[in-house]
């Protein structure tokens, strides 16, 4: 059968594809634990990844339904029009299938601990990796959930396969202060114990561990990295306010002695190195195929983008297309709903509004799907190093960050082969000079009058129409960028202005209404949508 050879990839490596496989190709070679008498740890662990396959990938379904429907309005990193009684809602199963996919991922994770638990002291530290390794895809996931929803239940959820217990199946909310806790103290316990295991790598690991993991292919050092690499993540996004500020500062200036994603060396032929934490659509998925339809009705450029990147940006080529008048111009939250509606209704001759450039984006079936860029780091290496919660040159990092994420979008722009042509190779541009990149950067840091607005914003900007949960986070946390608006759809029954977290799903009201009533009691919100208008314990 052919290989699943999805990586969490090096930015500057351009990853070579094989023939792509189905599903029915998985299913083959990756047992389902429902439909099989030998459950193994390795095919649990690869269960629990292919389970949230679709929201780790740039997916057509994550891109349209989450991504670009929902969250990349509230991020104001995708253009939208200003539409009366539906700017700012949710639609509820769209909210449903990023929850329940959630919890099959977790499902699948209780049996994989449960199967380990039950293994001897010997088998466990052979079978340690796969463990660790889904748990860390289990805690990114559920970071992402608590950022959207606040409390969710996670202690006592994903067991009803286990147990077949139906009555007590519904599960207890756990505070979002306690599960950031909780990903905070367990991650750094996983990177270390993953280290330990990349240095003294089981010989049935280290042959099992590349055709189970499609993530990485068994490279656990880059696991090493990922676990660091979220555990700062989620020490920023706690240290700025709230109940875990003095826990995640600590956190901070830890983990920034430990591994992360490196810079590129500069010396190395083209492609190569390792900087990233992404993973490519490899041969195993074929999400490239839905590209188009993920950004079909997303496509036209978010003028607050545009306004953070600025004329002189070296990624704005890239990034976007020009309009038929041959300029940038994005849909932008202060036009008139009439004067959109207009401008959109014109045909592509008449072009008004600039579009995610179709080569770099919804051509490109080697996209790649970032999860943590080196980029993202160097920008939380400078905003602790500028709140002082680190040692070190904020400058600098910020300057790394730059560069780092034009390298990125380049090499996205660099490795596209265009589907609809079958065009290979196609190479639209060459990386620009990093020292032009790298002096740009230098002369946007020297004129900016409140650093951190300008490194959040340009984090902000990375995560871009990739990343759209990470970018709205980083609204709710800081405030910045700055001169995002948020205009108010007065005709809106529900949300009028927009929210400060994603209403909860009717699916789960409906199916644990009971602890979802208490979940809504403990921050003294009388309804789900009152509740989407309580701040996050971490946001400003």
């Amino acid at each position: 059968m052919k290989n699943i050879k999805s990586l969490i990839a090096g930015l500057c490596g351009v990853v070579a594809l094989t023939t792509a496989c189905s599903d029915s190709d998985y299913t083959e070679k990756y047992d389902n634990p429902a439909q099989t008498t030998k459950v193994t740890c390795d095919r649990l662990m690869t269960g629990t990844l292919y389970y949230g396959r679709e929201y780790t990938f740039n997916a057509y379904w994550r891109m349209y339904t989450w991504d670009n429907g929902i969250i990349g309005k509230y991020a104001q990193t995708i253009g939208f029009t200003n539409a009366n009684n539906s700017m700012w809602s949710a639609q509820d199963s769209y909210v449903g299938n990023r929850w329940e996919n959630f919890y099959g991922v977790l499902a699948q994770f209780r049996v994989l601990e449960k199967t380990f638990n039950e293994l001897s002291p010997e088998q466990q530290k052979v079978n340690l990796a796969y463990r660790d390794i889904a748990e860390v895809f289990v805690l990114d996931h559920l970071a992402q959930l608590l950022d959207a929803f606040g409390s969710v239940p996670f202690h006592k959820a994903g067991f009803l396969g286990i147990t077949g217990d139906v009555v007590n199946s519904y599960p207890e909310y756990d505070s979002d202060v306690d599960l950031y806790k909780h990903i905070l103290d367990r991650l750094g316990v996983l990177s270390t114990e993953l280290a330990g295991v990349a240095a003294n790598t089981p010989a049935v690991v280290a042959s099992a561990l590349p055709q189970q993991d499609f993530l990485n292919h068994g490279e656990l050092k880059r696991w090493v990295k990922y676990a660091n690499a979220l555990r700062l993540r989620a020490a920023v996004r706690v240290a700025t306010q709230g109940d875990l500020q003095a826990e995640g500062k600590k956190v901070v200036a830890e983990v920034l002695g430990k591994e992360l994603p490196a810079s590129c060396d500069a010396t190395t032929d083209w492609p190569a190195g390792e900087n990233i934490v992404a993973t490519p659509d490899m041969d195993g998925f074929n999400y490239y195929q839905n590209f188009r339809d993920g950004y079909k009705d997303h496509s036209r450029a978010s003028q607050a983008m545009l306004d953070v990147l600025g004329a002189d940006d070296p990624r704005l080529p890239v990034m976007y297309s020009k309009n038929a008048a041959g300029e940038y111009k994005g849909l932008s939250t202060h036009e008139a709903l009439d004067v959109q509606e207009t401008n959109t209704s014109l045909p592509e001759a008449r072009r008004v509004y600039s579009r995610i450039d179709s080569t770099l984006f919804y051509e490109n079936k080697n996209m790649l799907s970032p999860i943590v860029t080196v980029a993202e780091v160097d920008f939380l290496r400078a905003e602790a190093r500028q709140r002082g919660w680190a040692s070190g040159d904020a400058k600098q990092a910020f300057v790394d960050g730059v560069w780092h994420s034009t390298q990125f979008y380049f090499t996205q722009n660099m490795n596209s082969e265009l589907v609809t042509t079958g065009v290979t190779s196609y190479h639209a541009s060459a990386v620009p000079a990093e020292a032009d990149v790298r002096a740009y950067a230098s002369k946007i840091w020297d004129a900016a009058t409140d650093k951190l607005d300008l490194i959040v914003s340009q984090k902000w900007l990375n995560f871009g129409f990739f990343q759209p949960s990470q970018a709205w986070a980083e609204v709710r946390r800081t405030g910045y960028p700055s001169g995002l608006y948020f205009p108010e759809d007065g005709q809106a029954q529900l949300f009028k202005t927009v929210p400060a977290r994603v209403r909860y799903p009717s699916v789960e009201q409906n199916n644990n209404s009971k602890n979802y009533q208490k979940a809504l009691e403990k921050l003294n919100a009388k309804d789900a949508v009152n509740y989407a208008y309580t701040k996050l314990f971490w946001a400003k």
